[in-house]
């Protein structure tokens, strides 16, 4: 028995099966944590991202602590005989200082939260989770204009928030000013074309455009700037060949512009469909 409890007193007196056990057992306490988080929830939203995202951040915060005042004065003695490479430290470290650098900037700043849409660099999408050196996003489909997941998660280091532009798009989360076009050729009447497209998006706005008025108002206060107005727009060009190139822009739900758009193109080509006929 004897033998027992020596045994038992080197091992809580050697500080690397401590530094194991203080990292294994808050490692097994947040997975608890982020699990009871999870529990009968097939998706989760953005409450529950934020308090996971939380419970990840607080775990390393924990563990850093304990571990710097349980190897302190080793951490103090190693500092002193580092002194002289000190200077290639801070080189190799670089990265791991921007990253620090970049959420340090993107706490004050308030640049963003979990749940927000944004553009960081060629990168958009949903935060779903951040940390102390990097942020995921689950992705959107921006570039072709479809606002739908598409299916991929980017991580981002935080040091590219100090080097690339970060925008807030979470505005666009509910409501877009949706722009697209639509080409023709120039014998057509230009401005029946035009109206005849006016005509229909009037029509298909009707249902949200109250609302979309009162949540530009909304952004309009938030931000402080002056927005474009809610009301359907119609632009004529032209191309380099002599076409027609109508630019549309629809202030609607998010969920709907790709629906919306097809289906005031569908109304355009039964409009020109009708007008061949005519003529024939």
């Amino acid at each position: 028995m004897p033998e027992v409890l020596q045994q038992f007193s080197v091992l809580i007196t050697n500080k690397i099966f401590l530094s194991v056990c203080v990292v294994i057992g808050m490692q097994f306490v947040s997975h608890q944590i982020v699990n009871f988080i999870r529990r009968g929830n097939d998706f989760l939203n953005e409450r529950h991202r934020t308090w996971i995202s939380r419970t990840k951040n607080m775990t390393v915060m924990i563990i850093a602590v304990m571990l710097l005042s349980l190897w302190w004065v080793e951490l103090e003695k190693f500092a002193l005989s580092i002194a002289a490479v000190a200077v290639a430290i801070v080189i190799a470290s670089k990265e791991l200082i921007l990253c620090l650098s970049g959420s340090i900037l993107r706490a004050t700043s308030n640049a963003f939260v979990i749940g927000d849409w944004i553009r960081a660099g060629d990168n958009y999408g949903e935060v779903i989770e951040h940390n102390i050196l990097s942020t995921v996003i689950q992705e959107i489909d921006f570039a072709n204009n479809n606002y739908n997941y598409t299916g991929k998660t980017v991580t981002i280091p935080n040091s590219q928030f100090l080097t690339e532009t970060v925008k807030n798009m979470n505005f666009m989360k509910r409501y877009v000013y949706h722009t697209f076009s639509i080409t023709t050729d120039p014998t057509i009447n230009a401005f029946a074309a035009r109206e005849h497209i006016f005509t229909k998006m009037n029509e298909y706005s009707q249902d949200f455009l109250e609302i979309g008025r009162r949540y530009n108002n909304v952004i309009e206060k938030r931000l402080g700037v002056d927005l474009p107005g809610e009301e359907p727009y119609i632009r004529i060009t032209t191309t380099e060949q002599g076409n027609f190139n109508f630019t549309i822009i629809l202030f609607c739900p998010t969920e709907q512009a790709v629906s919306l758009e097809q289906r005031i193109t569908q109304d355009y080509m039964e409009f020109r469909f009708q007008q061949i006929n005519n003529k024939t």
